[in-house]
């Protein structure tokens, strides 16, 4: 059976504004079939252990630039140890924060608990690509680099991990088609909404289902149909799986 993953979300997040379970089980009968909730409050976590479900994994990570990740080291280390999350996430490096040698030092601090408890990393880099590449290919880790719409030459770099990468609403825009394009060629590509209580729209009944307008939209953009896009991130999302991540 061919499905949907939407890579990246923030379901505990969402939560705070709409209910989420019955909003699941309907994009389950729109084919999505599987969540990778992104955690960055202690209160997400509460939600997520809540709220246990075979359709959803998430993974808690220190964020490098927004206001109200309360999370600390130890909370994800007590997560690792406790074998709830499926990976570490989202960290990274992002031009907005001007404390660079704060990010920084939290971001490698990270890296170390995915190298000690041998976890995925989903990352979050707005800006200092070269900079992180240069950190990141120190560490034999997995990389699931979100919603990466930076420099052509940025993403080849990342390409020389062992990346894959999920693709957004932010790489439909005209200037994004050359980067979009090569991400589709690399096969090695998921889609994500990246949604969040702050990005539901007024009178949106359902913001689970963007992932299939996002689809939908890449197929008319890149000249591929819908199915063999569908189909190469379920083949990405099994490499997960038989890695046991998932």
């Amino acid at each position: 059976m061919v499905f949907l993953i939407d890579a990246h979300c923030h379901l505990a997040n969402l939560a705070g504004v709409m209910s989420v379970l019955p909003l699941i089980a309907e994009a389950e009968k729109q084919g999505i079939h599987f969540w990778l909730s992104s955690v960055l409050a202690k209160t997400e976590i509460s939600w997520h252990q809540k709220n246990p479900d075979k359709r959803v994994a998430y993974s808690a990570g220190i964020h490098p630039n927004y206001e109200e990740c309360d999370l600390e080291l130890k909370d994800i280390e007590e997560l690792c140890i406790k074998k709830k999350i499926w990976a570490i996430g989202e960290i990274g490096l992002d031009r907005n924060n001007p404390d660079f040698a704060g990010q920084l030092k939290t971001f490698i601090a990270q890296l170390e608990l995915a190298k000690q408890y041998n976890l995925p990393v989903v990352l979050h880099l707005v800006g200092h690509t070269s900079e992180a590449y240069k950190i990141l290919k120190q560490y034999n880790l997995h990389y699931l680099v979100h919603s990466y719409a930076g420099s052509l030459q940025g993403f080849k770099e990342l390409l020389h991990l062992k990346s894959l990468f999920t693709i957004s609403e932010r790489l439909l825009k005209r200037d994004k088609k050359e980067l979009l394009t090569a991400m589709i060629d690399s096969n090695r590509y998921f889609f994500e909404t990246d949604i969040t209580r702050e990005y539901v729209k007024k009178g949106e009944v359902n913001p689970l289902l963007r992932l299939i307008s996002l689809v939908s939209s890449v197929a008319v953009l890149s000249g591929i149909k819908k199915e063999q896009l569908i189909t190469r991130q379920q083949k990405n999302f099994h490499s997960y799986e038989q890695s046991g991540f998932l």
